[in-house]
């Protein structure tokens, strides 16, 4: 893969992390108005997500090109289940 491609990858997942750290603050504020123990948990699986995404950014030019579907694949994986908590969060204090 040329670099200008990891580049721009790079710069996505960054831009994932902004926006999800943003969502993640915003149902914080709105889970501290109800009880529901479920959600919070949902929440805090997110948050540990979070690292894992900033890893995967810091590695993006240090991955072979053997390995780059392998990693991508895992990244879109941590991106694609942050926004299935995020749903199902939003579902539970109904807001979707």
């Amino acid at each position: 893969m040329e670099h200008k491609s990891r580049v721009g990858f790079q710069e996505l997942v960054d831009a994932r992390i902004a926006e999800w750290e943003k969502n993640i603050t915003n149902l914080e504020h709105r889970l501290s108005k109800k009880d529901d123990a479920d959600a919070r948990e949902k929440v805090a699986m997110m948050k540990a997500r979070l690292p894992q995404l900033t890893k995967k950014s810091s590695e993006v030019f240090d991955i072979s090109e053997d390995g780059w579907p392998n990693y991508k694949s895992e990244t879109d994986l941590i991106l694609e289940n942050l926004e299935w908590l995020s749903g199902y969060v939003m579902r539970r204090i109904g807001a979707a």
